[in-house]
């Protein structure tokens, strides 16, 4: 049944007050049309008031086209008029995605997670009981040995299982911020919604040269205590690697000037090559490094896992705010990873995805120096991200003209901090395959006035 505050004794007859409320309703979308509304004499019992009440509400809605009378069927939800066409409503829905994140169907490893699903269903336990906010042990261990194939030298009582990257993001600056933290920087091109999360924690944001060089040379700026965010490997939006002198580096300064560095590695394990690019966690001098790795971006994006290896004088802190904050994730998910990963799901996904990921690459690469040999792309080491540098165009047109024809693309604006104006595109890689890719950017070419 229907509830609708009313105030009674008021100046505003009730029967007004029932109509007011059910047309704020309806606009809002809250009841849908064709939607069969309660009877006069059911919703005069329910709000205590008189039928006559009801009757005249409803012949009010009627009279101005909110419902509609069908006899004895009752009263419905009329349409509403559309309302007027926006700018954005002009463009095309895309239908060549080279914008998203999320991965396309056939990456993903639907099939053997219902069946690991199934199982552990099946075999019932615990799979519905409360987990410790760190998470469960026997998954954490499993993560920490993951973790050893790509170098980490970590403990599990170092690492805390998160619900994706983006938790483990969100939570290290809590607890950064507890701990005195007032600045965070970021390259002048990064990842936006960490830019977000900093500033809704009332942190001060500061830019970063992205070339490494210069990088390095401006890391004298940052102070004690405040945290330098980096995507070290395939780096979003500008697929980026950044080299090992670098890595070095910045280890070395960190250690020096007292600094914290959060190494954003979502991208990390998505090399195309044979040899690992080595993370900031594996290597010497990584005591101040915060790492967060996610399986949530293309493996298992439903499932939101991810884990944060961490300095042993940042746990506390770090608990602390997940408990107030998200508490532990799922018993069930975290039984699913597990599965995933003592079954061998992991390494095999792994394998695939990296063999996919760089074909689609490559094509993508070729077709844009064939197509727009005027813009500058490198091919990156891993990941699902390609930028192109379009001169003197900024990319905002592009992607405006790009959408109009249904090709989705991120102009390189939204990545930029502080907020400009940037020549450059990002291309994801993700949802489309190899001749899909090259019909997208034979699109882009075909209809825009490059």
């Amino acid at each position: 049944m229907l509830e609708i505050p009313l105030q009674r004794g008021t100046s505003c007859p009730l029967y007004r007050q029932i109509a007011r409320h059910l047309k704020t309703m309806i606009d809002r979308g809250t009841l849908a049309a064709g939607l069969r509304l309660p009877g006069t004499r059911e919703l005069a019992q329910a709000l205590s008031v008189s039928r006559t009440t009801t009757t005249e509400a409803y012949g009010l809605l009627v009279s101005e086209g909110y419902i509609v009378e069908r006899g004895r069927s009752g009263s419905y939800v009329a349409p509403r008029p559309s309302a007027p066409p926006t700018v954005a409503a002009a463009f095309v829905e895309p239908l060549w995605d080279l914008a998203s994140e999320n991965p396309s169907p056939g990456l993903l490893p639907s099939s053997s997670v219902r069946g690991l699903i199934r199982s552990l269903l099946a075999e019932g336990g615990d799979l519905f009981a409360s987990s410790p906010v760190e998470g469960r042990d026997d998954l954490r261990s499993a993560l920490v040995a993951h973790g050893a194939l790509r170098g980490i030298p970590a403990r599990s009582a170092h690492l805390v299982v998160t619900g994706g990257g983006l938790e483990g993001l969100s939570t290290a600056l809590g607890a950064l911020k507890e701990l005195g933290t007032k600045k965070v920087w970021v390259e002048e091109l990064t990842f936006p919604d960490f830019v977000a999360m900093a500033r809704s924690e009332g942190l001060d944001v500061g830019s970063l040269p992205l070339d490494e060089e210069a990088l390095v040379g401006c890391l004298g700026t940052v102070g004690a205590g405040e945290v330098v965010y980096l995507i070290p490997s395939f780096h979003n939006p500008t697929g980026r690697t950044l080299s090992f002198e670098a890595r070095r580096a910045l280890l070395a300064e960190g250690e020096r000037r007292g600094f914290w560095i959060i190494e954003d590695d979502t991208y990390g394990e998505f090399r195309y090559g044979l040899s690992s690019v080595p993370a900031l966690k594996s290597l010497d001098g990584a005591d101040r490094v915060l790492y967060i790795g996610s399986f949530s971006q293309l493996l298992l994006p439903g499932l939101r896992v991810g884990y944060a290896l961490l300095p042993p004088s940042l746990r506390e802190s770090f608990l602390a705010v997940k408990s107030r904050r998200q508490g532990p994730v799922s018993t069930l998910t975290q039984r699913v990873a597990l599965g995933f990963i003592s079954g061998g799901g992991l390494d095999r996904g792994l394998v695939r995805l990296r063999a996919i990921l760089s074909r689609r690459m490559e094509t993508l690469v070729e077709a844009l120096r064939r197509e727009f040999p005027q813009w500058e792309t490198t091919k990156p080491q891993g990941g699902i991200y390609l930028w192109a540098d379009t001169g003197s165009t900024d990319g905002r047109a592009v992607a405006d003209v790009a959408r109009s024809r249904g090709v989705a693309l991120m102009a390189g604006a939204p990545f930029a901090w502080p907020n400009r104006a940037v020549c450059g595109l990002r291309f994801s890689v993700s949802r489309l395959d190899g001749a899909a890719l090259s019909g997208a950017v034979r699109i882009l070419k075909e209809n825009g006035p490059w």
